[in-house]
């Protein structure tokens, strides 16, 4: 007979470990992660600003040297929701 108690550890462990993240990270995230805090912040502010579009702000940060995409900010912008990035809200 098998030793099951080695098993159920071995699967109690699994159960237990966080999930593995999917996909790669969210660029504006990742843009985020590469800034000092004080530009990081006036990033998240300006994402938090309904009046400027992902497309104005996806052009100034490409023309700033950090590439990214109106949709990955507006995705970023969405985040928490189901149709959003993963980045923490």
């Amino acid at each position: 007979m098998a030793d099951t108690n080695g098993l159920i550890a071995a699967l109690t462990q699994l159960s237990d470990a966080p999930p593995a993240p999917r996909g790669p990270r969210c660029t504006v995230g990742t843009i985020l992660d590469a800034l000092d805090a004080a530009t990081a912040q006036k990033v998240r502010d300006v994402l938090g600003s309904p009046a400027i579009s992902a497309t104005q702000i996806a052009d100034t940060l490409t023309a700033s040297g950090h590439p990214v995409q109106a949709p990955a900010v507006a995705r970023h912008r969405r985040r928490g929701a189901s149709n959003g990035c993963r980045c923490p809200r």
